[in-house]
């Protein structure tokens, strides 16, 4: 696979001489800067900040080219590439920054100083000639992004998950977790639409699916949405709950990281996030405390951004207990295995319950099932299954596809099978007709 050279302030890689004075620079700027700001080095300073240091970067980078042009020593190639590399990794992401800003990319992967992996358009790469001087600068860089959010990075706490302040996900590890370097995920926030009609024309699912789940959002037909990592789950819950449109609903979000933006699209709804303990490992608030509280705010339905452990048990409860409606993610690479994990990560709870309950639970409490997958080779996500749950027989969840990939078309077509939740369509007084054939799906 042909690789390209990773974005920079000048669409160029550093030169080696400005490499290399960089080092130099680096920590006279950062004795200046602490001089000048005291322990106010933030990753996000106040814009006043950023202008005064990024005076001083210009001023010791001038300086630099004066001694150098004195002493007949080489002169920065580029100056402003340099001070501006010299400014992220102050402030920002250092290297890394680029990508940051780069829409295309969705995540960035560093397996030590020396080997650093973006996933651009859904393609992953190895980004050549970028890499961090060792491994202690990659791991200061950590330090300085978790530093602000509270946590910490040594060996007696050598991995931690944290968000960043633009909603990206980073995540790292050091000995003795790993068995040699730094190793960091960054994995950026991205929404990619706020509407079913807007997966539409992503080609994530057909007009005829969308007018479907529609409708089932709007007649509080309980939904499950399954997938991989990066399948595009958040982005479906989020076009999923902005069916909810009523002034009589209220929705109480519950995530790990926030990322949905249902509190900005709707008019009753109240977001709580998770929140992990501070250095003394106190102050933890878990998804289950969460889902638990929603449950006393009088919400008319509950979104869980992903259940993955115990929470489960209390997100099945409050489906089963007036908050029908409700919607949550799981990873599952298929509709039956997301089911059977959920009732998998219901016995993780302190309660104990059997699984042959928590089968039926599942089987009675969960009505649709979405499928999502994503495709690496052309970056492509899609729903491929809209599965409804017909019941249990013995101790197996059994259901129905409604909507199915047609691998001879590419395209996600309707079964013909009459949805088992049109009476509840009806009843909730909402309209809505399948389609009349089957070409009219496609």
């Amino acid at each position: 696979m042909a690789t390209t050279s990773p974005p920079s302030v000048n669409g160029r890689l550093a030169a080696p001489v400005d490499r290399a004075a960089e080092r130099t620079l680096r920590e006279e700027i950062r004795v200046a800067v602490s001089r000048l700001l005291g322990e106010r080095q933030l990753l996000t300073p106040g814009r006043e900040d950023e202008e005064r240091i990024r005076a001083l970067i210009r001023e010791q980078v001038a300086a630099y080219q004066r001694r150098a042009a004195t002493i007949n020593a080489p002169l920065l190639v580029e100056p402003e590439a340099v001070e501006q590399r010299l400014f992220n990794g102050l402030l920002r992401l250092g290297i890394l920054q680029p990508f940051m800003e780069a829409p295309a990319v969705e995540e960035i992967i560093c397996n030590g100083p020396n080997r650093i992996f973006v996933i651009e358009n859904g393609e992953k790469r190895l980004v050549h000639d970028l890499y961090f001087d060792d491994d202690e600068e990659l791991r200061q860089l950590i330090k300085r992004l978790i530093g602000p959010l509270g946590r910490r990075l040594d060996e007696s706490s050598p991995m931690v998950d944290a968000r960043l302040p633009d909603g990206s996900r980073l995540n790292a590890a050091i000995p003795p977790a790993t068995t040699r370097w730094c190793c960091v995920t960054i994995r950026k926030f991205t929404l990619r639409a706020f509407a079913l009609e807007q997966l539409v024309e992503l080609g994530t699912l057909t007009d005829a699916a969308a007018q479907f789940l529609d409708a089932a959002v709007q007649a509080g037909v309980n939904i499950l949405v399954s997938g991989s990592t990066g399948a595009g789950k958040t982005t479906m819950l989020n076009c999923l709950g902005a069916s909810i449109a009523s002034l009589d609903e209220r929705v109480v979000t519950v995530e790990e990281v926030a990322e949905l933006q249902l509190d900005r699209q709707l008019p009753d709804c109240v977001a709580l996030q998770a929140r992990a303990g501070n250095m003394e490992g106190v102050g933890e608030i878990r998804i289950r405390d969460l889902v638990r509280n929603a449950l006393r705010m009088r919400p008319t339905r509950i979104v869980v951004g992903e259940v993955r452990g115990a929470e489960a048990l209390d997100m099945l409860l409050a489906m089963n207990t007036g908050h029908e409606g409700s919607l949550t993610t799981i990873h599952g690479n298929s509709p039956r295995d997301a089911l059977d994990r959920l009732a998998t990560l219901a016995m993780m709870a302190e309660e104990r319950l059997s699984g042959e309950a928590l089968a039926k639970m599942v089987a009675r409490t969960i009505e649709l099932v979405l499928q999502l997958q994503f495709d690496p080779r052309t970056g492509r996500r899609r729903l491929v299954s809209i599965f409804e749950v017909a019941g249990l027989e013995g101790n197996v969840i059994t259901g129905q596809e409604l909507w199915q990939l047609d691998p001879t078309r590419d395209r996600l077509v309707w079964t013909g099978i009459q949805p088992r939740c049109l009476q509840k369509m009806a009843a909730r007084g909402v309209v809505y007709a399948p389609p009349a054939a089957l070409e009219d799906a496609r």
